[in-house]
């Protein structure tokens, strides 16, 4: 964050004081510049937004932490007291990942998102896939 030294001439401040009839004392004391990547996040919390920030922020990033072929046949879903829901289009798909991936998916959710946020994830048939037709 950058910060702005106080620049202030006394003098100056001398004569505004003479000329504004400020009481007497010490000159203002130096701000601090907030950048908007520091007052954003302040605001999303102060206005109950934070979580909608990190779920479009996961959602975002899905591609990239679970893989391409992986985020093709599932979606993160609602996070709950640490454990993300995770939904996956296919049984085949639900049985390789409990197998194989659902470590790795962790580790590269909590490397991202910090083990704070993310302790540990379920893995479920997603309600709204498609309907695989019978043959």
């Amino acid at each position: 964050m950058p910060r702005r030294s106080p620049s202030y001439n006394r003098s100056q401040w001398q004569i505004e004081r003479e000329r504004f009839q400020l009481p007497p004392g010490r000159p203002p004391t130096a701000y601090r510049i907030h950048t908007p990547g520091t007052v954003v996040p302040d605001l999303l919390k102060k206005w109950g937004m934070e979580q909608a920030l990190w779920e479009q922020t996961l959602l975002q990033e899905w591609a990239e932490i679970a893989g391409p072929q992986v985020a093709k046949h599932t979606r993160p879903g609602r996070l709950d007291r640490g454990t993300l829901t995770v939904y996956v289009a296919h049984s085949t798909w639900l049985t390789e990942l409990r197998q194989f991936g659902q470590q790795a998916m962790l580790e590269k959710l909590q490397a991202r998102f910090g083990r704070r946020r993310i302790k540990g994830i379920r893995l479920n048939l997603d309600p709204d896939a498609p309907a695989t037709p019978a043959r």
